[in-house]
């Protein structure tokens, strides 16, 4: 794995986790509600088994969860020792909160170019902290 390999796994994080958060928001309104006559959605009386594949569906998803946000710590902890500011912030701001290189230039005050350009020097920083080509 590259280095840009191991730190894209951040990018795009945001999204899965909203995901995640989606799907268990959903399977809870499911285990609290029942459909009456006419097809109304109500709380209360529903049955063991929708609790329990709710718990079962929570605890699924919490562990992804966590897994999802053990990787980025480990990506924002090498980003992290990256000393330059600038080159910290363009690597968190790129990997970690997944935005676009022309949004990081217009916060950073740099042309899209310069960004990509620190970029390129950014990731011969990560590249020798973590030892990956």
């Amino acid at each position: 794995m590259t280095a840009k390999e191991w730190l894209s796994r951040a990018r795009k994080m945001s999204g899965r986790l909203r995901a995640l958060q989606t799907s268990k928001e959903q399977a809870f309104a499911r285990a609290t509600s029942v459909v009456v006559g006419g097809g109304e959605h109500v709380s209360g009386g529903e049955p063991a088994d929708k609790n329990a594949a709710y718990a079962e569906l929570s605890l699924a998803v919490d562990r992804q969860i966590e897994k999802l946000e053990r990787t980025r710590a480990e990506i924002l902890q090498v980003i992290g020792q990256v000393e330059d500011n600038t080159l910290s912030t363009l690597l968190t701001e790129y990997y970690v909160n997944d935005k676009a290189w022309g949004e990081i230039a217009a916060e950073l005050h740099y042309s899209c170019r310069h960004v990509i350009r620190l970029h390129g020097h950014a990731m011969q920083i990560i590249r020798e902290l973590t030892g990956m080509e």
